[in-house]
């Protein structure tokens, strides 16, 4: 008599990206000097849509746009990239790289003590709507080059790397 178990990772490795990559958000945020307090007060809303975008496979990117309130200019930008298909194969393994985003804040550059941010996802078309969560457009990069610093956290199948932009 042969006995398997089979366990559905998907929930917690959804659960546990999402949650990592809202947290990578305030590290880049406090790391770059900027207050957090615009983050916290709709960090229910933004896991939320994270994990549900995640859950569904919707979710391509998660941006933060760090910008010049006064004249509304990109100063530097970071991208989470999602991939759903990282390791197909996993063992259900839950990673999490913070020294990643620290590597990318350093790299990005120092920012301005005035400077705002805004947060964006990109979805695939016709992904759930999520409450608190609505059509907006990125700032331009021109000038700015983007690079990438490698993978930031994992669970299951998914992934993330961090890319910046200076």
């Amino acid at each position: 008599m042969t006995t398997a178990v089979h366990v559905n990772t998907q929930t917690y490795s959804t659960t546990h990206v999402a949650v990592n990559l809202v947290r990578g958000l305030k590290q880049l945020i406090t790391g770059c000097g900027m207050d957090a307090s615009k983050l916290l007060g709709c960090w229910r809303t933004v896991e939320l849509g994270v994990a549900t975008w995640l859950r569904y496979s919707q979710l391509e990117r998660l941006t933060l746009e760090v910008y010049d309130p006064n004249t509304n200019v990109l100063v530097t930008r970071f991208d989470f990239d999602i991939d759903h298909g990282y390791y197909p194969g996993g063992d259900g393994e839950l990673w999490l790289d913070p020294e990643t985003v620290a590597y990318a804040i350093r790299k990005a550059g120092a920012v301005p003590s005035k400077c705002s941010y805004d947060i964006f996802a990109r979805t695939t078309p016709g992904s759930v709507k999520v409450d608190g969560w609505g059509a907006g457009t990125l700032r331009s990069t021109s000038g700015l080059r983007r690079r990438g610093v490698g993978a930031t956290v994992g669970g299951g199948s998914l992934g993330a790397t961090l890319n910046y932009w200076s």
